[in-house]
């Protein structure tokens, strides 16, 4: 039952659930129950080593439409950018510079690495890394720069890709979020060194639950990230399997059958999501508090959710009774996108990871107190007058006039 708006009462704008967005269908299905039929007929197994490999495919289909040379699938987009990490080789103590508006996927894959996480602040209107703030986070410790593509929108990757080459920096791209998003005409993950990929049920595209794929164009890199993926293994005979550590990140052949056909509708679910945003976005552009997500310039986001910022002078009433307001009109927002930044999380902030050690910030290797709390005062800032909404391609634009109508009546009761 929807609650109706309580300051104002009456009808709320939409009485009508939201669109469920409907993933897969029938093809999936098919797609699962044939690899399980061979398998009953002993003709397949379920996983990778099958013969054919249909995850050897959905690795070659995937860097394929990339237009990079390698992928490597593995168990979810966490494991994904630890694939990436460890395929650098990178020694411990040192730092990854990376956002502090991000899953924690992104951050623990650092610590495990016995590396050391340094957070950029953000640009506001993006949620994504300031390149300014990178360079000024950058010391003679640092390694890598993991860039977020938060909500489907590349990161400013021109400025990154020049700080990683003028310092020697491997550039990894969290794509989580960002399935087809293009910069410049680039697609997310082909512009670093690495690209990582979530396959998670809610992203643009799953493997069915869970999955993930970490792509490249360096063959070095793909052969270490391909024996990382599997405990260590070799798969050329010039290389002794288990002289490098890996960890059973394997996706199974069931994943890899469903992975394949849904890697075949992405682009369709990209052009619904963008169409249905650039029409809320000019739809809503006449509204005095509430403003859409900014567009960098050359970026085409694939709109994993769109971001609205509330302008908080305007009103008289925080961003939590905003999105309250909202949901009471029928129209399913959150606010703030994450409470706070990932450095307030606990494991962060009281370095709670490998027992009481402290470890990596505690270890020889490393030389320096590194302090979080307060270091990004933008990120922190945007959180705050953050909107999320969930939009995707099942909606129509019967939803995208429901949101602006509603935005127009929660503007018309709380603005100063």
């Amino acid at each position: 039952m929807v609650e109706k708006l309580a300051i104002e009462g009456g009808e709320p704008v939409r009485k009508q659930p939201w669109p469920e967005r409907v993933q897969v269908d029938e093809e999936e299905l098919k797609a699962v129950t044939d690899v399980v039929r061979r398998s009953m007929g002993g003709r397949a197994m379920l996983w990778r080593y099958s013969s054919p490999s249909l995850t050897e495919e959905f690795e070659a289909e995937f860097a394929r439409f990339h237009g990079v040379k390698y992928a490597v699938a593995s168990t979810s987009g966490t494991s994904s950018i630890h694939v990436a990490l460890a395929s650098a080789m990178m020694e411990p103590g040192g730092e990854v510079v990376t956002s502090p508006i991000t899953d924690v996927g992104t951050i623990t894959p650092i610590l495990f690495q016995n590396l050391i996480p340094v957070f950029a602040d953000v640009d506001p209107g993006t949620l994504n890394m300031d390149p300014s703030s990178v360079e000024k986070r950058i010391t003679e410790r640092t390694r890598a720069i993991i860039a977020v593509h938060i909500a489907g929108q590349p990161c400013e990757m021109d400025r990154l890709m020049r700080l990683a080459e003028e310092h020697g920096l491997v550039l990894v791209e969290d794509c989580a979020q960002a399935h087809a998003a293009l910069y410049k005409g680039r697609l997310a993950g082909s512009m670093g060194r690495l690209g990582c990929f979530s396959l998670m049920t809610g992203k643009h595209i799953t493997s069915g639950g869970e999955g993930g794929m970490t792509i490249t164009d360096e063959e070095e890199l793909w052969r270490n990230a391909k024996s990382f993926a599997d405990k260590g293994k070799s798969f050329w005979p010039e290389r002794r399997s288990f002289a490098l550590i890996g960890l059973n990140y394997r996706m199974t052949e069931l994943q890899a059958a469903m992975g394949l056909v849904q890697l075949r509708k992405l682009s369709g679910i990209v052009s619904a999501r963008r169409r249905l945003c650039e029409n809320l976005r000019a739809s809503m552009s006449h509204l005095k508090a509430t403003r859409f997500m900014k567009v960098i310039e050359g970026a085409e986001p694939s709109y994993w959710f769109c971001h609205l910022h509330v302008s908080l002078d305007a009103l008289k009433v925080g961003v939590d009774r905003v999105a309250e307001a909202l949901n009471g009109e029928g129209i399913p927002v959150g606010a703030r996108y994450i409470r706070t930044p990932v450095y307030e999380y606990p494991f962060i902030a009281e370095r709670a990871t490998f027992g009481k050690s402290q470890h990596p910030w505690s270890c020889s290797f490393y030389g320096r107190r590194i302090e979080y709390s307060g270091s990004c005062p933008m990120a922190e800032r945007a959180l705050g007058d953050v909107l999320t909404l969930n939009i995707h391609e099942c909606c129509t634009e019967r939803e995208v006039e429901d949101m602006v109508s509603a935005l127009e009546k929660v503007e018309a009761n709380y603005l100063r």
